[in-house]
């Protein structure tokens, strides 16, 4: 039987014409020991079909793009179904990722009719393989849809894009008539945090950031609110070696509104623990009750919740409104040696007892000397 290659350079439309009256092209002087079957001819460069009315006579016609059968693998079926775009598709290997893809043709070439057949057994491996995929997806979906109805969301975010929009505080360009705000707002930010994203994002705001080495907090907001910021790897860290509690004790101690600003990663879930993983009852280790207790021990800490720095940002601006700027030479010796000279342990006993309050201890520091005066009032003095 001729090889292949001895018909390569052979003329379909001569061949076409010339098989029946010229029987020699279907069998060569090289070949003359051997007729070639009708049913094994193959061109190298046109798809073929026979058409012989009998054995030695053959004919040779093109098949239409409509009648071929081209087998491909899964892999770049998306450019394969552009490139082909085929009527029928049957599926030798069930695939979730490649039905999903015919379906997007198929939404794409909305006039081309599709069919897509299946080769696999009701009851095989492979068949309950490709619906496990298909429970599996469904499940996806309805986690997701069900995170989203109970997200927690900004007020003012509608969904269009979580981009934080130009702040009213940032200057205008003075070549496009704009005009320099009278005072900008400040925060002043520990030298350690611009390792992160977030001063860069306060500037973009039209914040002006003053780095400072600060001992206690990380963002100072007002003289009367400090911010410590905490991610969600650093939060479980600090809860393992004891240093947030310290850092608590320290902002209580010389702020007024201490906040805890838990910062989460965008492109992870937002939540400290999966529902899954939530305890029925308080458990020493688990992260929840460890939170529950901070917030005991320390009632005026406040906690915010925030899901990327461009949130973080637009919390910042929020909590300036109103507020008074930062002394950036008290918040750079708070904390330092110079204000550890004074002993803080007396105003920590007077904050633990009984009515006092953030509201009232700095006026009744001011009024006594020490806890012993204290002591002797009289209720009515107290009151």
């Amino acid at each position: 039987m001729p090889s292949i290659l001895d018909f390569a350079n052979v003329d379909l439309d001569d061949l076409s014409s010339n098989s029946s009256s010229n029987p020699s092209l279907l069998a060569t002087e090289s070949n003359r020991s051997n007729s070639f079957a009708d049913e094994s001819f193959l061109n190298l460069t046109q798809t073929v079909k026979s058409c012989a009315p009998n054995e030695r006579g053959s004919r040779f016609e093109i098949v239409p793009e409509s009648r071929q059968l081209l087998i491909y693998p899964t892999e770049n079926a998306a450019v394969i179904l552009r490139e082909m775009r085929p009527q029928f598709i049957i599926v030798y290997d069930p695939d979730v990722s490649l039905i999903r893809e015919i379906e997007v043709f198929k939404a794409s070439h909305p006039g081309i009719p599709v069919r897509v057949y299946f080769l696999t057994y009701e009851a095989s491996v492979e068949y309950q393989k490709y619906l496990t995929s298909l429970h599996r997806e469904r499940d996806a979906f309805e986690s997701l849809i069900n995170n989203k109805a109970t997200m927690m969301i900004d007020e003012n975010q509608d969904g269009k894009s979580e981009l934080i929009e130009i702040s009213p505080l940032a200057p205008a360009s003075m070549r496009r008539g704009g005009s320099r705000q009278m005072e900008q707002s400040k925060v002043i930010v520990d030298v350690r945090e611009f390792r992160s994203s977030l001063p860069s994002m306060l500037h973009e705001n039209g914040m002006e950031v003053l780095p400072v080495t600060l001992e206690v907090g990380d963002y100072v907001l007002s003289p009367k609110l400090c911010i410590e910021r905490k991610s969600l790897p650093d939060l479980f860290g600090s809860f393992g070696s004891g240093r947030l509690f310290n850092q608590l004790q320290s902002m209580s101690r010389h702020y007024q509104t201490p906040i805890l600003l838990i910062e989460f990663d965008p492109k992870k879930s937002f939540s400290l623990i999966a529902n899954a993983d939530i305890p029925s009852d308080i458990h020493a280790m688990n992260i929840l009750s460890k939170l529950t207790l901070l917030c005991l021990h320390f009632p005026n800490v406040r906690l915010v919740w925030s899901r990327h720095a461009h949130a973080t940002a637009s919390i910042f601006e929020r909590l300036k409104e109103g507020r008074k700027q930062p002394d950036i030479d008290f918040a750079a010796t708070v904390g330092t040696a110079m204000d550890d000279s004074v002993d803080q342990t007396p105003q920590d006993i007077l904050r633990k007892l009984p009515g006092i309050n953030r509201n009232n201890v700095q006026r009744v520091i001011s009024r006594v000397k020490n806890l012993y005066e204290l002591s002797t009032f009289s209720e009515k003095q107290i009151e």
